[in-house]
């Protein structure tokens, strides 16, 4: 992908799902190739003209249209709808997160928001039989070194005790005290997938989104649209003071400052300025710096960790949150060596991290400087 930086490709997309592409966007393969990766390729396609389509598909490995699209979508449907009738007939409640969970609720067609994944939330008293659900009633099978994945063919379905992910970096707990409760006790009586299920109010997925798409450092458009046409459903069912009092009572007001502003300025979500100005974080001269590059559509290597350390509460978390982000726990380490010998793989691994994080550190820098 050389004629694309992923920049480029962002500006590209956010401007044509406001109606303006240029013809040399069109006829790149690198834009298409990036939007494919990025999730954004059904939304992006269906945005074109026919004869833009067509100016398109030479650009193309294979013919695209929307019957491919619906096809996926309905796969990952079925198999959505099998795991909540498993665990409803196990009297085991349940929340779908992303994926469908996104797709059915806000997007005019669920193809338009691809997921390859299932990911579900349940209370940790019942951990034991939801793997046993899992396993004996739905034949997903456990994957190595990933105790709280399983899958079935192609098809992942991820159990979470934790919306965070405080299970896997401890620290996390202190960023945030969005617990599982808080989804089941903002969740109403609604249907996903064909089946009986809960939907969770905004006031508690709008931060929960915008802390997700954070953890990834904001690597994925598609996250970014999710934000932005939740946000539009709260402006028109008049949310905005209940999800302001969510943002600020989770301590998620920094990644949704981040995430509102963006698709404010480059999706037109209606977000009302007097949200932003309430939950704007201060910020010091290298943050402004990096929030600028961000608005500009960067993606900002190891942005996640640099504003975590920002939200938590003390210098002692701060130590306990680098700790086990760079040297965590054993069940950690063997899931980020991928195999085989975990010591070497992992210290390989985190060496070209750390060579990586020093060269976008001393980039930064010279930004800095420059500035």
């Amino acid at each position: 992908m050389t004629q694309y930086e992923s920049w480029s490709y962002r500006e590209a997309a956010c401007m044509l799902l406001q109606g303006n592409i240029h013809k040399y966007v069109l006829h790149s393969t690198d834009f298409w190739t990036f939007a494919q990766a990025d999730a954004m390729f059904p939304l992006l396609w269906t945005s074109l003209t026919p004869e833009q389509k067509e100016i398109v598909k030479p650009c193309l490995l294979n013919p695209m249209d929307e019957r491919i699209f619906a096809t996926e979508t309905l796969r990952l449907k079925n198999a959505t709808a099998r795991v909540l009738r498993a665990y409803s007939d196990a009297n085991i409640p349940i929340i779908c997160m992303r994926g469908v969970a996104v797709s059915e609720p806000l997007y005019p067609q669920s193809y338009l928001r691809p997921h390859t994944d299932i990911d579900i939330l349940f209370d940790k008293q019942h951990l034991m039989m939801a793997k046993q659900v899992a396993g004996n009633v739905l034949h997903y099978r456990p994957i190595n070194a990933y105790p709280m994945l399983f899958k079935l063919g192609d098809i992942p379905l991820d159990l979470h005790i934790e919306p965070i992910g405080a299970e896997r970096i401890r620290a996390w707990k202190h960023i945030t005290p969005l617990h599982v409760k808080d989804f089941f006790d903002y969740a109403e009586d609604g249907k996903l997938a064909g089946e009986k299920a809960k939907i969770v109010h905004a006031r508690v997925i709008l931060p929960y989104l915008c802390f997700h798409a954070l953890k990834h450092s904001f690597e994925r458009l598609i996250w970014l649209y999710d934000i932005a046409l939740l946000a539009k459903q709260v402006e028109e069912q008049g949310l905005w003071d209940e999800v302001l009092q969510g943002m600020v009572e989770y301590k998620l007001e920094r990644p949704c400052f981040y995430a509102l502003s963006y698709v404010t300025t480059h999706m037109n979500a209606p977000v009302p300025i007097c949200i932003l100005q309430q939950i704007e974080p201060k910020m010091g001269f290298v943050e402004k710096r990096m929030f600028k590059r961000f608005m500009s559509h960067e993606v900002i290597p190891y942005m996640a960790e640099r504003l975590f350390s920002r939200m938590l509460p003390s210098f002692k978390h701060k130590l306990e949150f680098w700790r086990e982000t760079i040297y965590p726990r054993q069940e950690i380490r063997a899931q980020v060596a991928g195999g085989g010998c975990v010591k070497c793989n992992f210290i390989r691994t985190r060496i070209k991290q750390v060579a990586r994080a020093m060269w976008a550190f001393t980039k930064e820098t010279v930004l800095i400087i420059r500035a």
